[in-house]
């Protein structure tokens, strides 16, 4: 049997007059629903009009399609695109929300109260994916009425340079590698990129870590755990284990565009740090440069966020199609399958 299509809860980045219509449009991804799927109503999709924020919805939906889905993302007819699927996990608008969500102030060590609350709301999210074993994540954030986003980058690596950086601290005799950091061909770290440079990134780091610390505690409890080591104030000391960038990004003009251009720094980031060569490694030079030699500044201007808004809003047409057209072929084979009218029973 067809299942029911029930849209979950938006969250708008404005309150306004286009977000009105609850009735669905469309599901995504099309077919059987799934615990993680969306259904885009007749509101949302006002918010693709120009001068209209992105919701939550709208946010969600696109990001999926970037990430995973091979025939209508942008990076799809590339040949590493596979390798999206498999590196990177995007998560739901909502995580960071719920992750932070009453706990906003003080210091955050891990195993305290604090920490499992944080992590304790958002551990769903996770229950079918090793975060350790991607590359990237992708934390769509959303605070203030504004959008931003933050890449979490060489997470499993990560994890294995703190275990081996805290069995190396218990051995008296053991000293850091002083090039540790240059010649690293992953270096982990948080990428920030705002469009408003109104979001605090370090706060946004810090949740980042203790949920990292956390999940490795959660999901894999057979090994060792580990505490990431912060930055320090004083010039001369060791480096955090997750490094926090914030490269210069393309900046919007107007005050309703910051929904589109998240979407538009994963797009472009993950097309050079997975599609396209890899040639965007995210290596110790990279993040001590912070990405200088990538000029992230220069990935896309004004017009094309114009286009990709038009663009989202043709690909929503297009499913929104796609639906009216199976509907009408499901009724078309129980039309075939039901017996003449009149005749005999069987």
């Amino acid at each position: 049997p067809a299942t029911k299509e029930r849209p979950r809860r938006t969250r708008a980045t404005r309150a306004g007059p286009a977000e009105t219509d609850p009735t669905p449009v469309f599901q995504y991804p099309p077919g059987v629903a799934a615990s993680d799927s969306i259904v885009v109503t007749r509101g949302d999709l006002r918010r693709l009009e120009p001068d209209e924020f992105l919701n939550d919805n709208l946010v969600d939906f696109y990001l999926k399609v970037i990430v995973a889905d091979a025939r209508r993302s942008p990076l799809g007819e590339d040949p590493a695109f596979g390798d999206v699927a498999r590196d990177v996990h995007a998560f739901s608008s909502h995580f960071f929300t719920k992750l932070r969500e009453g706990d906003s102030r003080g210091k955050l060590k891990p195993d305290s109260e604090k920490a499992q609350r944080a992590h304790a709301r958002v551990e769903r999210w996770t229950r079918g994916v090793d975060v350790f074993a991607k590359k990237f994540l992708l934390v769509p954030v959303v605070e203030d009425l504004h959008w931003s986003l933050a890449i979490v980058c060489h997470p499993g690596e990560l994890a294995k340079r703190a275990v081996a950086r805290e069995r190396r601290e218990l051995d008296v005799g053991a000293t850091e590698d002083e090039d540790e950091d240059e010649d690293c061909p992953a270096r982990p770290c948080v990428i920030h990129m705002d469009s408003l440079r109104m979001h605090s990134a370090k706060k946004i780091e810090k949740w980042l870590r203790c949920f990292l610390e956390m999940e490795w505690r959660k999901r894999h409890s057979d090994e060792e755990p580990f505490t990431l080591r912060e930055r320090t104030a004083r010039a001369g000391g060791p480096p955090a284990d997750l490094l926090l960038a914030m490269p210069k990004v393309p900046q919007q003009t107007n005050s309703c565009d910051c929904g589109v251009y998240t979407l538009r720094y994963g797009q472009e980031f993950l097309a050079r740090a997975v599609c396209r060569g890899a040639r965007l490694a995210v290596d110790g030079r990279d993040v001590s440069l912070c990405f200088r030699d990538h000029d992230f500044e220069a990935w896309f201007t004004g017009r094309d966020i114009a286009e990709m808004r038009r663009d989202i809003k043709k690909l929503a047409a297009d499913l929104e199609l796609e639906k009216i057209r199976a509907a009408y072929r499901r009724e078309q084979a129980e039309d075939a399958a039901a017996p003449p009218a009149g005749a005999a029973p069987p």
